[in-house]
């Protein structure tokens, strides 16, 4: 009797990155980002420093991380992603060490802009993002949404933090993060390298198999299938030449100065309303878990539908959620406009990296994504800093988030305008 072989089905390796990528950017989300939210009470408490103050800290840290965006994209292109994320683990590490022995407002700017936010974005965002928009194209969108759901996934570490720091106190928090994201940034940066090796090893290992056991580095300018698509590659100069690079940068800086600006006032605007800082924390977990569905569901909707009309109608959802959140406290009102704005965030963050890789092709991806960070990043800076300033004055978050609602709006506008680029030859990515 003959035996029939089966063949063996074997993923992709680019699926690996992929899937690291997304729990060790949900570590450094939870520790280094949402998580630091969690520290806000007990910062103004122990110290007697003002919102204003304390959002600065957050501002500005997101403003060094733009400024240098430019130069980690060169920085990737040039030393290649494992080298750039194992520099970028020492940074955060080193950061939340230092952030255990915080005892003046200008050690919490230096530890938070030099350290945790630098390294956050040098280590675990931006090699891997480069890496991801690489190594795909056809499903370049449910690529990023798995990406993309580190975040979302870091509500997980949410209540974990808060209760620590009630527990064992913001200091013992921070030192244990320290820890926590030393061995997450090598078991990431050992995977991405070994990606890299066997990218480069094994050019035509394309596998005849079906979903997600297909590798989809595919030539310009085809599919894995019989039907060929357009595939243009910008270089840095021909994309801030076009009128699509501005309008998504700015529709994209935008949508952060309203996420930023809700993220890291959420904690201490819970607390504000009578909320204990163990369940605000927790919610704010949550609410990240809320968002795992959005990045997984619009990262693959964008494979098949317009990404830009996914991104108009996402903005407009959240703008209404922003003006429900900040006019309403009453939990009946709050938490369901919580969920809508958790869904409107994680759709919005799996689809801004993958349609601008889409417009401008993946060759120059990390500079032109680190120049379009110049832009974004002002909103990631007005956003925590224009809600603590509007909360001192009237010492309320409801003009804060009724702005909030109105800038989604602005960014919708920017986001109708943001039309895909032409390139020379006529064709479009």
């Amino acid at each position: 009797m003959t035996s029939v072989r089966i063949p063996r089905l074997r993923l992709f390796y680019g699926w690996w990155v992929v899937i690291a990528g997304a729990l060790a950017h949900a570590v450094t989300t939870g520790l280094g980002y949402f998580g630091l939210s969690a520290y806000f009470p007990s910062l103004e408490r122990e110290f007697g420093w003002s919102r204003t103050a304390i959002s600065g800290a957050f501002s500005l840290a997101r403003v060094e991380s733009g400024l240098i965006g430019p130069a980690e994209g060169l920085l990737t292109d040039k030393l290649g992603p494992r080298r750039v994320i194992l520099i970028g683990v020492g940074l955060s590490v080193l950061g939340f060490l230092l952030l255990s022995t915080v005892n003046s407002l200008p050690m919490l700017y230096a530890v938070m802009i030099l350290g945790i936010v630098l390294g956050s974005s040098l280590g675990f965002f931006v090699p891997v993002s480069v890496v991801v928009a690489t190594l795909f194209q056809e499903r370049r969108g449910l690529a990023f949404g798995i990406f993309r759901m580190g975040p979302g996934l870091s509500g997980v570490l949410m209540p974990l933090v808060g209760w620590s720091i009630v527990f064992w106190g913001w200091r013992m928090t921070a030192a244990a993060s320290a820890f926590v994201l030393l061995v997450v940034g090598l078991a990431l940066a050992r995977i991405v390298g070994r990606s890299q090796r066997l990218q480069e090893s094994r050019t035509d290992d394309i596998a005849d198999a079906p979903s997600l056991t297909a590798d989809l580095r595919v030539k310009p300018g085809t599919q894995n299938s019989d039907h060929p698509i357009p595939q243009v590659e910008f270089t840095l100069k021909e994309a801030l030449g076009s009128f699509a690079f501005w309008m998504l940068a700015i529709a994209t800086g935008l949508r952060h100065m309203v996420t930023e600006g809700i993220s890291v006032h959420f904690v201490v605007m819970l607390v504000d309303r009578g909320w204990s800082q163990e369940l605000a924390s927790s919610m704010l977990g949550i609410s990240n878990l809320v968002s795992v569905p959005a990045r997984l569901g619009f990262g693959w909707l964008g494979d098949l539908l317009d990404k830009r009309g996914l991104m108009v109608g996402l903005l407009i959802a959240l703008g209404i959620a922003a003006l429900f959140m900040g006019w309403f406290p009453e939990a009946r009102v709050f938490l369901p406009s919580m969920v809508i704005y958790s869904l409107t965030y994680g759709g919005l963050a799996s689809l801004q990296e993958s349609i601008r890789a889409d417009y401008f092709g993946t060759r120059h991806f990390a500079s032109i994504q680190g120049f379009s960070r110049l832009i974004t990043t002002c909103g990631s800076f007005l956003g925590p800093l224009a809600a603590g300033y509007l909360y001192d004055l009237t010492r309320s978050y409801t003009l804060a988030f009724s702005l909030f609602s109105g800038v989604s709006l602005l960014a919708t506008l920017c986001m109708l305008l943001a039309r895909p680029p032409v390139a020379h030859n006529g064709s479009r990515s």
